[in-house]
């Protein structure tokens, strides 16, 4: 279908844009996320005389969807500005088909794909920046490790435990899982305190930016990881004119919009082929 080819040839030019953006420079313009979904807004209008009303309205209810969850997780300081408006975008982009059927799920699956491969992504770019840098995480992350005996302990014992009463049972691998879990989260705040925080001038603040630490100006709060508005960056910006604020500590995250590029391209190649593939072994059957 033409209406496909076009914005999927579109959308992976816009998405190609923002990660190179954001793996330079760790931000997203807003030409580019607000730019997707005019875009895909505007394709859909001008497809609308061929496949209906019914192409605009789902790329509307997609927006919608997006934009609320977009919100949410912007609020709750889980996600950046960029990444946000992005996902706004790529609701733009995807749809969802009205009347609902089985096609309208194509968003979902995309979030859940996002968020699966964004995972797996993110930690491949942990190890790697660890191995590039790991003469300065090394000393921290055994620090980390000394500094929770305890519990390293408790977890290895109770483990213990369960595989001797439940040797013969595959199960007993869930079991350590805690102890695995433990150990990435001692890495992963040991990359995250070692690489991604620094401290900057208030005057290089650019809205988005994560506080890496906790901020009193004026007896108003700036509790950390809150991500920057204009409003607030021009607060701390007229403080440190005024002497009280000489620099402001922010944390970096891993460049999110790769992912986007990911789950685009399995939402659009590998689901069909997954699906097509699972229908020639279930005929062979």
């Amino acid at each position: 279908m033409l209406f496909s080819l076009v914005m999927g040839t579109i959308t992976f030019l816009f998405l190609a844009a923002a990660s190179y953006s954001d793996l330079r420079t760790r931000e997203v313009p807003d030409m580019l996320s607000y730019g997707l979904i005019i875009v895909a807004l505007g394709i859909r209008g001008i497809f609308v005389p061929e496949l209906g009303w019914g192409l605009l309205l789902s790329g509307a209810l997609g927006f919608a969807a997006c934009f609320l969850l977009a919100w949410l997780f912007y609020k709750t300081n889980l996600w950046g500005g960029g990444d946000s408006k992005l996902l706004m975008g790529m609701g733009a982009v995807i749809g969802i088909n009205y009347p609902l059927d089985l096609s309208s799920l194509l968003l979902l699956w995309f979030f859940v794909l996002l968020l699966f491969l964004g995972s797996i992504y993110g930690l491949c770019w942990l190890f790697g920046l660890s191995v590039i840098r790991w003469k300065v995480c090394k000393p921290k992350f055994i620090e980390k490790v000394h500094q929770f005996e305890k519990v390293q302990w408790g977890l290895g014992l109770g483990s213990l435990v369960v595989v001797g009463l439940s040797l013969l049972d595959v199960l007993w691998l869930f079991f350590l899982l805690p102890v695995f879990v433990f150990y990435l989260f001692l890495f992963v705040t040991t990359i995250e305190e070692e690489c991604f925080v620094k401290r900057v001038s208030p005057a290089k603040l650019t809205e988005g930016d994560w506080l890496g630490e906790e901020i009193f100006v004026d007896e108003e709060r700036f509790p950390r990881r809150r991500a920057l508005e204009m409003k607030d960056i021009e607060k701390l910006l007229a403080a440190h004119k005024e002497g009280k604020l000489p620099s402001v500590v922010i944390r970096e995250g891993v460049p999110f919009v790769p992912s986007f590029v990911l789950a685009y391209a399995v939402l659009l190649w590998g689901m069909p082929l997954a699906v097509m593939v699972g229908k020639m072994f279930l005929g062979r059957g």
